[in-house]
């Protein structure tokens, strides 16, 4: 099987558009990511990662829509048609990057994510692999009670998109990412009908103490519940898992119900990869 069989179309933004138009687009279609063009060819890619990591650095004092998309695009790694699933998810880890395009910058004729290669080791792989020999288990978690600065603060120094939230009791209820702080941005940008949806005083506020009043906690924003799975499952289990619920990842849990790690599509690609 090659990676025609598997890619998916690419959804494309000018690199004239603005942060805001990038976040609105990203949220539109639910996807993570879109080709950079200009005059007709793929220039670039940014991913919602790429996106949060920047707009809410600290160091970033321009206004949203002065931001141009050439300060956080990344060179587009493109692959021959002809690799096998297993070459192109060593070249994703080699290279750090979680998609690769088929094509050239004059005809991109689609790009393989790591959602296709999980998509394929559910489809074509029987191997026993477990999930305990692949997850990791490490992973950033917090407090439903955080203020949301802290919250993306400790994101920007984990250089991670999601944190797992714990309650009060220390039990694991719900995460917050990037796109959760893309979509409020936008409701509130539009309740305060800016043009682009999403004002620079709204980034602002999500780096402030004070936060928007009501919304200053990371329960406020967080996406409640977690998908979990046990530690003994298979690797199968966990690409089923995380296909039908369309997450990155699930919470590992251990003989005594308490969290061991994390498997997410990284860890399955670099199964794939060995």
């Amino acid at each position: 099987m090659t990676i025609s069989n598997i890619s998916k179309k690419l959804i494309s933004i000018s690199k004239k558009s603005s942060i805001s138009e990038i976040i609105k687009k990203l949220l539109e279609y639910n996807i993570s990511r879109l080709i950079v063009v200009e005059n007709g060819e793929s220039v670039g890619i940014v991913t919602e990662k790429d996106v949060g990591l920047f707009l809410f650095s600290e160091t970033t004092r321009q206004g949203l829509d002065n931001i141009s998309i050439e300060k956080i695009m990344k060179p587009i790694l493109f692959v021959d048609e002809s690799q096998s699933p297993n070459e192109l998810a060593k070249t994703m880890i080699e290279n750090g990057v979680s998609s690769l395009a088929i094509g050239s910058n004059a005809e991109l004729t689609g790009i393989l994510t790591k959602t296709d290669l999980v998509k394929y080791y559910l489809d074509n792989i029987s191997n026993q692999n477990k999930v305990v020999d692949y997850m990791t288990h490490d992973y950033v978690n917090s407090y439903t009670a955080a203020p949301l600065f802290k919250i993306i603060r400790k994101m920007l120094e984990s250089k991670v998109s999601r944190v797992i939230l714990k309650d009060q009791e220390k039990n694991p209820v719900g995460v917050i990412s990037f796109r959760d702080f893309f979509r409020i941005s936008v409701e509130l940008g539009e309740d305060d009908d800016s043009e682009f949806g999403i004002s620079d005083q709204i980034r602002k506020g999500f780096l402030s103490e004070e936060g928007f009043g009501n919304i200053s906690l990371a329960k406020d924003v967080m996406t409640k519940g977690l998908i979990t799975i046990k530690f003994n499952q298979s690797l199968s289990d966990a690409c089923a898992l995380i296909l039908e619920n369309n997450v990155s990842g699930l919470v590992v849990l251990d003989g005594n119900e308490s969290i061991a790690g994390i498997i997410s599509k990284t860890d399955i690609v670099k199964a794939l990869a060995s």
